[in-house]
């Protein structure tokens, strides 16, 4: 995204803060008064040109103060107030679409946002945009715990872990100065709640928004932070080339007067009280510092004065206990008679001396306790944990209180608290510890834990639990980039049966619905009571929203089943809101409205029903068979078009090979993408003729290649599993090779390992074949999948292909680099070449090459061009 950090926001940090300072307010008003004096010279000479029906901005909804969202998640700040201006002065409509700020620099990237706001100019944006001129200059400093000492510049942030946001350009900028430890979070907030957690004790961020969280969330007074590593400046900015749109925007803002933008700066920031201080207060001020001063020198004396004290108690203390030391039958005696289990215990764990209290705690008598040693009394499981605490003993003196459990003498196992002391006695040193049982604490731990996140009725989890099982599912969803689904139902005519056959029915009804809902649903999903006749149910790990599907048809058919309650049968039926995430929402409160409001429109429906959030659901629904459709015609029609992306060699850096990719240029949604049309033509088998036309297709532009004049090259072609289930391949290859005359060496079919899985003897018999022909075979997307070592020796492989999802954040994930290194050093040690795929950097290729991988495709060469391109890309190599 941007660096970050506005120096006026400092004044956040210190108690009573008025935000903003008095640099900030010189700064915008000149500013202010800049831009709208360039504007407005550049407006009158040039004609203003015809005005749009509307634009949208695309800009961070997470960049306080200049946008954020409230608690009701509505967008707020100084960039909606001016742009609101903006469209007043203008009357032109604005849409301000706030998101990541990753995905707004997308948005306008492909076309779904006109302008771009808070935008850093670098030289490689500017060759895609036109930028305007700044208007903030923002800083980017370290933040550090103020435990941490000797962070002052970028040099001192190594060994460190640097929290920093998705997208941000302090990533760059770090790593372009040798700090490559990062840990990455989607948004500031959440990048300052980490920091308040412990996860993070460094972290670089822009500092406008991080003063602000940071005082937000009261961890003013806990961080502190460096001189700027660094400092950038905000513009706004349209596509290269949209010179009209540019003087549009620009003439707007050159509307807007410097009052103006001050009114919208005292709203949000507010206005400095410093520059009002007068000579009177200055002179209150030195009084009040020197009477401070005097305050300071008297807290001194009476410092020295309780240090004397504690000196001299603590002499009087250790002299009573050394007396006590001497009495041996006074310390036996409260051995014996402590309530708490107490052993000594020699270094190699062995008990050499407990009390009767410690060996009750072992349902053992105290003979029978001595001479054991500590790996008979704690179950193996807890061998880490007593590893590390000896290891804090050895360093310290001392461990504890952890909790642990022992193991009893008829096997039944007793959790327990342990502290501990290192002792020397006799010249030896023993363990000295204090044992306390602690099964009632524990007891009453869980019936506290039950009543506060479960529903006293039906014993399910209530909202504070949902909501965190929510949160976890969405955590993985991100990861994994699945969906969850957020079920809201309702019983239909509850308040009836409740009302008319009294309350104890009424709750008997509820409890059979607790339970037939979870015959309903998977181990992994959470059902939940929210109160009255109201559930809610979330399901994680969801494809699409058509995985939702078996669980409410299931739902359905059991609460329609007859009820037995207090002795009559009741009838019901529930009707059900569905909210998707992200695609509804992406935090628990915003889908939980949309869940309700998908309910309501399912009892509209006339009850018994189940609505989800988005109508969009039905355009996709009429889009997916518009498009099945259309996949029948396609071929007959010539709507299908093959794009090829080179294969580099990394040692030569010469091209190897292409892939054939293809693409859908469909008469009314344009050029269709493989992700939208592929899965519809697998699941409707059309994906078998398909792949028989781009086999021949490719082989075809292979032979037209070479008789133009190009270098012998290999040809990857990928082949679907329900090709090798439906259709032919062998016979669809040997007609391809045949037809066009391509040399069966220079093609290669790209598989995924699941096709070698499944059907394995008959996918064999084919491979087998093709590879006598000549015929090359590489795994596509390996890594992903089953990554067995036994199909790679059985279908006689030649290449692997490392999949993007490794190979995309290879520089900044340590676990990625250590898959990928692992695959090339097992591929090179079975003679296989490897391909890395989706390499767009030159740090990543970089990385590649210094693991040994042998080859490399993705957009940092070249994205997949129509095969009339290749002969200027082949020649500009």
């Amino acid at each position: 995204m941007r660096s970050s950090a506005d120096a006026a926001l400092r004044a956040m940090r210190r108690p009573g803060f008025a935000f903003p300072s008095a640099a900030l307010l010189r700064w915008l008003g000149i500013f202010s008064l800049a831009l709208a004096v360039g504007q407005s010279a550049r407006a009158t000479a040039v004609p203003p040109p015809e005005q749009p029906s509307s634009i949208t901005v695309a800009l961070d909804d997470n960049y306080p103060p200049y946008s954020f969202r409230d608690q009701d998640g509505r967008l707020q700040g100084i960039l909606k107030d001016t742009w609101t201006l903006w469209s007043q002065k203008t009357g032109i409509p604005v849409k301000l679409q706030a998101t990541e700020w990753d995905k707004a620099l997308q948005n306008l990237q492909t076309g779904r946002a006109d302008v771009i706001d808070t935008i850093f100019q670098t030289a490689a944006r500017s060759k895609t945009l036109d930028f305007s001129r700044p208007y903030a200059s923002i800083e980017v400093p370290i933040f550090f715990h103020k435990s941490i000492g000797g962070i002052s510049d970028v040099s001192s942030l190594r060994g460190f872990t640097v929290g920093v946001k998705e997208g941000d350009a302090d990533i760059d900028w770090l790593m372009a100065h040798g700090i490559r430890n990062f840990k990455q979070y989607p948004n500031y907030e959440a990048l300052i709640r980490a920091a308040g957690n412990n996860e993070i004790r460094v972290f670089v961020a822009d500092q406008p928004p991080a003063l602000y969280y940071l005082t937000k969330f009261n961890l003013q007074d806990q961080f502190r932070d460096s001189a700027p590593l660094y400092s950038g400046q905000f513009h706004w900015a349209t596509r290269k080339g949209d010179g009209t749109l540019h003087q549009i925007v620009a003439r707007g803002f050159a509307q807007i007067t410097p009052d103006e933008r001050r009114r919208i700066r005292d709203k949000w920031i507010g206005r400095t009280l410093g520059a009002r201080m007068d000579s009177r207060y200055a002179r209150y001020a030195i009084y009040l510092l020197l009477a401070a001063l005097a305050v300071t020198a008297l807290l001194i004396l009476w410092n020295r004065m309780l240090r004397r004290k504690v000196l001299d108690r603590t002499a009087e203390v250790t002299e009573a206990l050394e007396a006590l030391g001497e009495s041996e039958r006074y310390n036996r005696m409260l051995f014996e008679n402590s309530a708490l289990g107490l052993a000594l215990c020699r270094m190699d764990g062995v008990l050499v001396d407990v009390n009767p209290a410690y060996a009750g705690i072992l349902g053992r008598t105290v003979d029978e306790t001595v001479g054991l040693s500590n790996a008979q009394i704690t179950p193996p499981d807890y061998a880490d944990q007593e590893q590390r605490q000896l290891q804090i003993l050895g360093n310290t003196g001392h461990y504890g209180p952890y909790d642990k459990e022992y193991r009893r003498k008829d096997g039944h196992r007793v959790p327990v608290r342990l502290t501990g002391t290192l002792i020397e006695k006799d010249g030896e040193r023993y363990i000295w510890s204090c044992v306390e049982d602690i099964t009632r604490y524990k007891a009453a731990e869980q019936q506290i834990e039950q009543l506060a996140y479960h529903d006293a009725l039906t014993g399910l989890p209530n909202r504070r639990l949902v909501q965190d099982r929510f949160l976890q599912a969405t955590a993985y969803a991100d990861r994994a980039g699945t969906r969850v689904a957020l079920l809201f139902l309702d019983l239909d005519n509850f308040k009836t049966i409740n009302d008319s056959l009294g309350h104890q029915v009424g709750d008997a009804l509820l409890q059979e619905v607790a339970a037939r809902l979870g015959q309903c649903v998977r181990d992994t999903d959470t059902i939940s009571r929210q109160g009255g006749d109201e559930f809610l149910i979330v399901l994680p790990d969801l494809p699409d929203a058509d995985a939702t599907a078996p669980v409410l048809v299931k739902i359905r058919e059991r609460l329609q089943q007859p009820v037995e309650a207090e002795g009559h049968e009741l009838a019901t039926s529930v009707s059900i809101g569905i909210a998707l995430y992200p695609d509804d929402g992406d935090d628990f409160d915003t889908l939980l409205k949309k869940a309700d409001t998908a309910m309501y429109r399912a009892k509209d429906a006339g009850r018994n029903a189940y609505r989800f959030f988005d109508e969009q659901m039905n355009v996709e629904a009429v889009l997916h068979l518009t498009m099945r459709n259309g996949l029948r015609r396609a071929l007959d029609r010539g709507e299908f078009v093959l794009h090829y992306q080179p294969q580099i060699a990394l040692a030569r850096n010469t091209v190897t090979g292409v892939e054939a990719l293809i693409r859908w240029q469909h008469p009314e949604l344009g050029m269709v993408p493989p992700a939208r049309f592929i899965p519809v033509a697998e699941e409707s088998g059309l994906i078998v003729p398909i792949g028989e036309w781009v086999m021949r297709e490719a082989c075809r532009q292979a032979v037209a290649w070479k008789r133009a004049g190009l270098p012998e090259f290999s040809m990857a072609v990928n082949l679907s599993a329900v090709q090798f289930k439906r259709g032919d391949v062998l016979q669809t290859v040997v007609g391809a090779l045949e037809e066009s005359g391509f040399d069966p060496h220079q093609l290669e079919l790209e598989m995924t390992e699941s096709i070698l899985i499944h059907n394995t003897e008959s996918v064999l018999a084919a491979v087998e074949r093709l590879k006598r022909m000549g015929v090359k075979l590489s795994i596509d997307d390996f890594g992903t999948g089953y990554s067995s070592l036994s199909y790679l020796k059985r279908f006689a492989v030649d290449r692997l292909k490392i999949d993007q999802s490794f190979v995309r954040d290879l520089a900044a994930d340590p676990d990625d680099a250590a898959i990928v290194r692992a695959i090339i050093q097992m591929a090179r040690s079975l003679g296989l070449t490897t391909i890395a795929e989706g390499v767009e950097d030159a740090g990543t290729l970089a990385l590649l090459a210094g693991f040994g991988c042998d080859e490399a495709q993705g957009f940092h060469y070249s994205r997949p061009m129509p095969p009339e391109e290749l002969p200027a890309f082949l020649a500009a190599m």
